[in-house]
């Protein structure tokens, strides 16, 4: 039986991959979470880790037991000067968020490959997930293109990218199809939390928003994440 080792953060995308892997392919699952004691959201991330482990448990025991211990890795890391050089590059074509790289280094620095990431699929011309669909996970390598696809590649050869083809709407009506609403429902993804509820206004809670999922952040704080997407759209100063 193959082990599938998975970048989870108790997230709607990397926990519906779990759940595909335990209870549709009938594999195991290696979590792996990196600790980031700066990160607001640490708390409620770990805690949405256990819950939706219980959860799991208590409806689907025999596939709980596909579910190593997650592996809650905290160490110092050091970017390596490749890391930096690609990370540099790519940002000049699309942002980068920093976590990456340091993904990136923890991978080299543990000889792991094929490590899933889950990124949804997003077909904005300024994604990170539409550019790297471009020109690096459906890139002809033979094309002139090669030296782009090498120099993404040094952050991107360590992970694969199993949900990068669905939207969130589309985990959505599986998870129904399936019957794993209630565990995706325990799922966190604000990096800003106000007694544990999603903010409305932080990049992740726009991005909910605007990928039609916003029924999962709670109505008054929904409603400051759609005034600041119309204040950003219809007031942004000039350049």
């Amino acid at each position: 039986m193959s082990t599938h080792n998975l970048l989870w953060t108790s997230g709607w995308d990397s926990t519906f991959r779990l759940l595909q892997i335990i209870l549709i392919e009938k594999e195991n699952v290696q979590p792996i979470y990196i600790i980031d004691k700066t990160r607001r959201s640490l708390k409620v991330e770990l805690e949405g880790i256990k819950k939706i482990q219980e959860k799991i448990k208590e409806l689907h025991p025999e596939a709980y037991e596909r579910i190593l211990p997650v592996w809650y890795a905290e160490e110092d890391l050091t970017l390596n000067k490749e890391i930096v050089e690609s990370s540099n590059y790519i940002n000049s074509f699309v942002k980068l968020g920093s976590q990456y790289s340091w993904l990136a280094q923890f991978c080299h620095n543990h000889n792991l490959n094929n490590v899933e990431i889950s990124n949804d699929k997003n077909l904005r011309d300024d994604s990170l997930t539409n550019f790297l669909m471009t020109n690096y996970i459906k890139a002809d390598t033979n094309a002139k293109d090669q030296d782009k696809y090498n120099k993404v590649g040094t952050i991107f050869k360590y992970f694969s990218f199993p949900v990068s083809t669905l939207s969130k709407r589309d985990m959505l009506v599986i998870a129904k199809k399936n019957k794993w609403e209630n565990i995706m429902y325990l799922t966190w993804f604000c990096h800003k939390p106000r007694k544990n509820k999603a903010c409305g206004k932080c990049t992740p809670c726009i991005n909910v928003i605007k990928k039609r999922m916003g029924f999962r952040i709670p109505p008054v704080n929904r409603m400051k994440g759609y005034i600041k997407i119309f204040f950003s759209r219809e007031f942004k100063p000039a350049s």
